[in-house]
């Protein structure tokens, strides 16, 4: 026999991706306002500001990914090679 997992709610679903987009979305945002923040102390604008967006972005969108695909398919292997022994 299998055991699966039980299905979570759409609400519980709903809630696990809504907060892993919120995750990129602040990520960017905080990493724009320290490049903005940079920028003003050394009087290098937009320099920061670009490169402060674009690391806050990879940074969220690599967390993103992670949760969501790799993540799941590491839980996957774990439970094809318990149900193997």
């Amino acid at each position: 026999m299998h055991d699966r997992e039980p299905r979570r709610s759409l609400p519980a679903e709903a809630g696990r991706y809504l907060g892993t987009g919120m995750t990129w979305a602040l990520s960017t945002a905080l990493f724009l306002y320290l490049g903005t923040l940079l920028d003003g102390w050394a009087g290098t604008e937009p320099l920061f500001t670009l490169v402060g967006a674009a690391v806050g972005a990879v940074a969220g969108f690599y967390y993103m990914y992670y949760h969501l695909v790799i993540e799941p398919r590491q839980r996957a292997g774990r439970k094809r090679r318990d149900e193997g022994k």
